[in-house]
């Protein structure tokens, strides 16, 4: 019997959580890298201005499944729960643990969530964070750029065309610029766990008869991901289709379609293409699947996109 995974898009919703050290003595929150250098220099990642923290005091990073500091042999130590480490020494952090740099306390580990990739604004604003792996800058209702996992390393996709990214790059959409903070590709706790990979899923299409309504579930290793019914999977059931078509053709060759032949058979623009495929890596990705980015892949210096899976199934809906 198939086990339900609940979703944000239909039964709940699944999240992850994103680091934060939060300053106790006036409540501010600092999202984490997945490697922050504590301490009163310039270069330090959180930089704290105080006569008893050393220049590079502590290091405080992520590790695959969890928080550690270390004391990098800071002249006033470094405090957990109110215990000093010696110099050099790592500890596991715990939820909510209180950390004191030259002092007793001074900080709470408020979130123990593993880092995602975020976005700075560099007017200052409010920083940006990716929703199910995906960042959309300027705006998840209206993206002009997408940031997401791509192999072993991240892409960034404008308006259909797709390149590398960094961490720590600057980048610019319009008039505005962020700086972008892209957490290390260590395995996360959640694939630890067993959460899906994109290419071992089987997609399963409910269509009506006018094709004005097409429901999509997921299903691995009998779990299935009700993902319901939304606009957007009628792009990607052009795209199954094409596949299909195909499917006497090596893997590697399957399902290849031009860009402006997809937007004939939607009728839309290109932006609207861009909005939809964007909507439908968010939606796996919420959903807890990895690597939910490729759901919707494009060849290399081409206009050419397909369906990142294999398995399809495409049957008429009952009602």
């Amino acid at each position: 019997m198939l086990r339900s995974r609940r979703t944000r898009f239909g039964l709940g919703i699944v999240c992850a959580g994103l680091g934060r050290l939060r300053n106790s003595d006036d409540g501010d929150d600092c999202w984490l890298q997945g490697r922050n250098f504590i301490g009163r220099s310039r270069a330090c990642t959180i930089r704290l201005d105080r006569p008893e923290v050393s220049g590079e005091h502590a290091v405080l990073r992520w590790t695959g499944g969890g928080w550690e500091v270390k004391d990098l042999h800071s002249r006033n130590g470094v405090f957990v729960d109110g215990r000093r480490l010696p110099g050099g020494e790592r500890t596991l952090l715990a939820p909510g643990a209180r950390l004191g740099f030259g002092r007793h306390a001074g900080h709470e580990l408020a979130d123990a969530g593993e880092p995602t990739a975020f976005a700075v604004p560099l007017t200052g604003a409010r920083p940006i964070e990716a929703v199910g792996g995906i960042l959309a800058l300027p705006d998840p209702h209206a993206p002009a750029a997408t940031i997401f996992r791509d192999g072993d390393g991240w892409s960034i996709d404008r308006a259909g065309e797709t390149m590398a990214v960094v961490d720590g790059a600057v980048v610019r959409v319009g008039d505005d610029a962020w700086r972008v903070h892209l957490p290390e590709l260590l395995i996360p706790t959640g694939i630890a766990d067993g959460a899906p990979p994109l290419a071992g899923l089987l997609l399963r299409f409910s269509v009506s008869r006018d094709e004005e309504y097409v429901e999509l579930v997921a299903v691995h290793d009998r779990q299935l991901f009700d993902l319901q019914a939304r606009s957007h999977h009628y792009a990607l059931l052009l795209l199954a289709r094409a596949r299909l078509r195909q499917h006497e053709l090596p893997p590697a060759r399957q399902g290849w379609i031009h860009q402006h032949e997809l937007l004939s058979q939607l009728r839309v623009d290109r932006n609207k293409l861009h909005l939809d495929i964007f909507r439908l890596r968010r939606q796996l990705g919420e959903a807890g699947i990895h690597d939910a980015a490729r759901i919707v892949e494009r060849r290399a210096n081409t206009s050419q996109l397909r369906i990142g899976v294999s398995r399809i199934e495409i049957v008429p809906l009952d009602h």
